[in-house]
């Protein structure tokens, strides 16, 4: 009888780890690196289609000197929703204005966000151009992905425009702030990659 109670046990206690070890997140990034372009992999695992934001820019931060200026990614051109893109644009530019800001800032990749709609249980690859500038330091750099919620919580400019885009009525969609990041993507930059 104890032998049959402990196996019991034992096996409840592996059934309870496995589905720890497994479980999964509604919505995750992980990032791989492909010949100079970062790519950002969203997974959608609900039921529901998400509209959701990812940065223009990425940064990576030097493990070494906390140079975290000299190494970053651009989002390639193309690959936003076009509808719900000019919307998030236009709350954008009227925060700068609002907040007197230069109208060039408005024109500006490097600022701001991008919107995507991810269908329910799929996946979205996207893409970012790595630049490394020659005043960076050979070492290796872990990328930056700045949390959403410290923006629209504290007194940022991200948290006009986003505060704003996130109460928009996106229809069969629900917009999500932010995935669970499930890894940090590392690049290694040498000597070779500061000359041009």
């Amino acid at each position: 009888m104890k032998k049959n109670i402990f196996l019991i046990l034992f096996s409840l206690f592996i059934l309870f780890s496995c589905k720890k070890r497994n479980k999964t997140y509604d919505f995750t990034l992980s990032y791989s690196e492909d010949n100079k372009n970062i790519v950002l992999n969203f997974q959608n695992n609900t039921n529901t289609d998400i509209i959701f934001l990812a940065p223009n820019v990425i940064e990576f931060e030097s493990l070494k000197n906390k140079d975290y200026q000299n190494v970053y990614a651009v989002i390639k051109s193309n690959q936003s929703d076009k509808y719900y893109q000019s919307i998030l644009d236009s709350l954008y530019n009227k925060t700068l204005i609002d907040k007197n800001k230069e109208l060039i800032d408005l024109k500006k990749l490097y600022g701001g966000h991008s919107v995507f709609y991810l269908k329910k249980n799929s996946n979205l690859k996207v893409l970012y151009k790595l630049k490394i500038q020659r005043t960076a330091i050979p070492s290796k750099y872990k990328q930056i992905y700045y949390p959403y919620p410290r923006g629209i919580q504290e007194n940022y400019l991200e948290r006009d425009y986003i505060g704003k885009f996130s109460k928009l009525n996106f229809g069969k969609a629900r917009f999500v702030l932010q995935p669970v990041i499930e890894d940090s993507l590392f690049i290694k930059v040498s000597e070779k990659d500061t000359n041009y």
